[in-house]
């Protein structure tokens, strides 16, 4: 009524302290690095007026991020804005604990001078930053976790193809240039060069054995880019390229494009001099071993007017095979050797499967051995008298 003190005064009894409704952002979801910035709103339940520089702890992995209070007083919205750090890290970011948002020496009140009530949901419920967006926080450059092939262990020519895959530590991509895997292959390296990768945690490429090509135990010497940046979802970008675990780890390959020679004939025959119906071994070593295929080896011997062969009909695997020289009537040699060594038809190859293409004698048998060929009986060729 007139006169009464609700009609000649405006008083509002307000004891009720204004509570955190709930927090959330206006950033859109999705995957932040170092540098990148996060705005997050912490709304309360009725507007409030800020003091000071209050603050919210985000648990961000061994360090905890500390954000800053920026705008919002006199509104029932506070602004923070957080700042990823380096090393920081979520897969779902959130704030640390219920009790995360702290005055740090200044105010939050209402209208009324009521001190806000700053309790936060428990980290995950609804109402929280981790249960209202997904961030996640990586601030980790990716780098090379091995090389590794999808190829079967074993020995490898010229033309054949090894896979050389490349798997990282999160999935990353390629933009601008090319990753270029080099290979210790001797006295040339090769490379292989892989032009496309687009958010995937392996990328492959082809080696193909060229001729000359050498290992023992095919390793990769060194990655780069030739150009462009390799980063990960996040968009950090890779800057070490060593290679945790390298290729002659996970598998074994011997490159070999060199096909087998013969490096010398010898014999296990004591030297000597050797008559019709005698036996002399004959060993052949090749420079590697090798398996003979669908022929024979034949070793030509010089015995005079007639040569004589031994043929070797079984080799597997192996870096020497035998036969058996027996002396026949008429041979005849001052000092043994084979004149040449040859196919009768099949192949000679390596366990690379470099088939013999030459078959000169590097060191032959007369150069390692002395035998003599004597099938010529003795005659009598006059008769005198000393007296």
């Amino acid at each position: 009524a007139a006169g009464s003190l609700g009609a000649n005064e405006a008083f509002v009894i307000d004891t009720t302290a204004p509570t955190v409704t709930g927090v959330d952002s206006s950033t859109n979801a999705g995957t932040y690095k170092e540098g990148d910035a996060i705005s997050i709103q912490v709304t309360f339940s009725e507007a409030v007026t800020v003091t000071g520089t209050p603050q919210l702890t985000l648990e961000t992995g061994a360090s905890d991020a500390l954000v800053d209070y920026v705008s919002g007083s006199t509104t029932n919205v506070l602004t923070f804005t957080y700042t990823v750090g380096a090393g920081e890290t979520s897969s779902d970011l959130d704030y640390a604990s219920t009790t995360a948002l702290a005055l740090n020496s200044g105010t939050v009140q209402d209208a009324g001078g009521n001190n806000a009530t700053l309790t936060l949901a428990a980290v995950g419920a609804a109402g929280s930053l981790g249960a209202n967006e997904a961030f996640v926080i990586d601030t980790t450059a990716p780098t090379i976790s091995s090389v590794t092939s999808t190829t079967a262990d074993g020995t490898y020519k010229e033309g054949d193809s090894v896979n050389v895959t490349v798997t990282f530590s999160e999935a990353v991509t390629l933009a601008g240039g090319n990753l270029v895997v080099t290979l210790e292959t001797g006295e040339t390296d090769r490379t292989v060069t892989i032009t496309t990768i687009t958010s995937a945690t392996t990328a492959s490429g082809t080696y193909v054995v060229q001729s000359g090509d050498t290992s023992s135990d095919l390793t990769a010497s060194v990655i780069a880019l030739s150009a462009g940046t390799l980063t990960d979802g996040g968009g950090n970008v890779m800057s070490s390229f060593a290679i945790a675990t390298n290729l002659a780890a996970s598998s074994a390959f011997v490159i070999d494009t060199t096909a087998p020679t013969i490096s010398s004939v010898t014999s296990t025959t004591a030297d000597g001099t050797y008559k019709e119906g005698d036996s002399v071994n004959v060993t052949v070593t090749f420079s590697e071993a090798v398996t003979l295929a669908g022929g024979n080896l034949v070793v030509t011997l010089e015995t005079g007017e007639t040569d004589r062969t031994v043929t070797i009909t079984t080799i597997t695997s192996a870096t020497t095979a035998s036969g058996t020289y027996v002396v026949q009537s008429g041979d005849t040699s001052s000092d043994l050797t084979a004149s040449v060594i040859a196919l009768s038809a099949g192949t000679l190859t390596d366990g690379g499967g470099n088939v013999m293409s030459s078959f000169a004698i590097a060191t032959n048998l007369a150069a390692s051995s002395a035998f003599v060929i004597d099938t010529t009986a003795p005659t009598v060729t006059g008769v005198d008298s000393s007296t």
